[in-house]
């Protein structure tokens, strides 16, 4: 069975990098992608993702608003994946907060596998601590 795999990213380009390296393996499957907040709040339930990348900033608001919101509105909610290219304490502070289980740079794919079979904070491929 595919990773479901939901995009959040004000920028095209990421966007549409992303979705051509994830789809690229042959277990994951990108099943939707948005570029504001509202997008994100309102596709994610929607498509029911097994993992949400957020972008930490977007033009409306911030992935970790997307992280809290669907968290609270979902019975089974996405893993939320943070990607920033900032390295803010605040915005990782807000993003552990918000239920996030990890915060990576935008170049790991492997986050995706771990964050859909369990990974443990020991063993990620991503920050999960500053």
């Amino acid at each position: 069975m595919a990773i479901k795999v939901f995009l959040l990213d004000d920028h095209e380009i990421v966007r549409l990098g992303l979705r051509r390296l994830l789809e690229a393996e042959p277990d994951i499957e990108v099943v939707g992608d948005g570029a504001t907040a509202a997008e994100g709040i309102a596709r994610i339930p929607a498509v029911r993702p097994d993992v949400a990348l957020l972008d930490v900033r977007l033009p409306d608001g911030n992935g970790v608003t997307v992280c809290r919101e669907i968290r609270s509105a979902m019975e089974d909610p996405p893993a939320c994946l943070m990607l920033t290219s900032f390295s803010d304490d605040e915005a990782l502070f807000a993003a552990i907060m918000a239920g996030r289980r990890a915060t990576c740079s935008s170049e790991s794919t492997g986050a995706i596998w771990w964050l859909r079979y369990g990974g443990s904070r020991s063993a990620s491929p991503c920050s999960t601590r500053r």
